[in-house]
């Protein structure tokens, strides 16, 4: 079975242990879920890169040679199509912000009170939702200026310890199973 076949058969997989999940809500059936969804990862990752032909960058990139625009677009998403794509197609972010100032505005009203167990309580539990928000904004935004840093590095000429340097990242995204 060819590499997007099996993602196919991965995707349905996923979507069978999802409406499990919709049936019975346990802890079990989303980690089991979450354990799926990271296969299903992978083996778009892996079908990925049987698609695209990145080491034929590296000899270019070890001799220094000048990329074409192509070769510019597999490096691009090779290093950071990854946080490219998801700064693309993430559609919560203006929902997590507002959420995220409901969150402060609560925990603006529990300052100077006398805080009882019931308040301590309700304190912590908007401090675990803040640490979700900001762990989701603080992914996007990290993807997205690593996207920027990759694109203002590479519109100008690269130098020599620059082909060095992207030509080390392609050999160990290579071998990298996280790739």
């Amino acid at each position: 079975m060819d590499e997007v076949a099996q993602v196919n058969t991965t995707i349905q997989k996923t979507l069978e242990l999802a409406s499990r999940c919709t049936e019975a809500e346990t802890s079990e059936n989303y980690a089991a879920l979450e354990d799926q969804v990271g296969d299903l990862e992978n083996r778009a990752r892996e079908a990925f890169q049987v698609k695209m032909d990145f080491a034929s960058l590296l000899p270019k990139l070890e001799k220094g040679k000048p990329l074409a625009p192509a070769d510019l677009k597999t490096l691009e998403l090779l290093i950071v199509g990854d946080a490219e794509y998801y700064v693309k197609y993430e559609t919560e972010v203006d929902h997590w912000k507002g959420e995220l100032e409901r969150v402060l505005g609560e925990m603006a009203k529990q300052q100077g009170l006398e805080l009882d167990i019931d308040g301590l309580m309700h304190l912590r539990a908007l401090c675990r939702e803040a640490r979700e928000l900001l762990a989701d904004l603080v992914f996007y935004f990290d993807s997205k200026q690593r996207t920027s840093k990759f694109q203002a590095a590479t519109r100008g000429a690269i130098d020599a310890e620059g082909y060095r340097f992207l030509a080390e990242i392609v050999k160990q995204m290579l071998v990298s199973e996280k790739m």
